[in-house]
């Protein structure tokens, strides 16, 4: 390395005190949301339908009056948060394995499990919109079959999001001009050339 050039820093590995509190955080992570899950599952639709009415549960130091609409957002969120915390638990222990783990890696271990249940949520709402489904009304869903989706979209958060990308990609992609469609821009004709497409 030449003389006045900074050397780059090593990368710091977490001690073990940090590997006990972060194994801790994340141990009351899956409780707590294990937890939320269970307390808040949905009961099974009434048969003769019905106005909806909000049952009164204890979630954790909570008793709310939640519609069945409500607890299945909780149930879907909660879900998500455990899949993540799923992946999350697997990588810690083969990196505190390996004696690879970094400090600069543990707000990402923490943080994981929040966007597993946002995106769990994002993903949810996508399927109850009827742009790919045709869900009715929250008594027609079955709470195990949104579970399931839930934890693998937090299990596998990063797939989702590059799949979400390339779907919204697809739809959001503009029409290329067509002269032949009236979508041509006014002035003569322009010949293709060889450069490279500015999108």
């Amino acid at each position: 390395m030449a003389q006045g050039e900074p050397r780059p820093r090593d990368p710091v590995l977490a001690t073990p005190r940090d590997v006990v509190v972060l194994i801790a955080v994340l141990l009351v992570l899956t409780v707590t949301l294990g937890t939320v899950l269970v307390q808040a599952w949905p009961p099974s639709a009434v048969a003769n339908g019905g106005a909806p009415h909000a049952d009164r549960i204890r979630i954790l130091f909570w008793v709310p009056g939640l519609l069945r609409d409500t607890r299945l957002f909780l149930v879907v969120a909660s879900a998500g948060g455990l899949g993540a915390l799923i992946h999350v638990l697997r990588s810690v222990y083969e990196y505190v394995g390996d004696r690879k783990l970094r400090r600069s890696w543990i707000t990402m271990y923490v943080l994981e499990p929040f966007v597993g249940a946002a995106l769990a949520l994002v993903v949810y709402c996508f399927l109850r919109g009827g742009l790919t489904t045709s869900m009715a009304s929250s008594s027609d869903i079955n709470p195990y079959g949104v579970t399931s989706v839930a934890a693998l979209v937090g299990m596998f958060s990063r797939q989702t999001v590059d799949k979400l990308r390339a779907v919204f990609n697809t739809l959001l992609t503009p029409p290329r001009d067509s002269p032949e469609e009236g979508l041509g821009r006014p002035g003569p004709p322009q010949t293709p050339t060889p450069t490279a497409d500015p999108d």
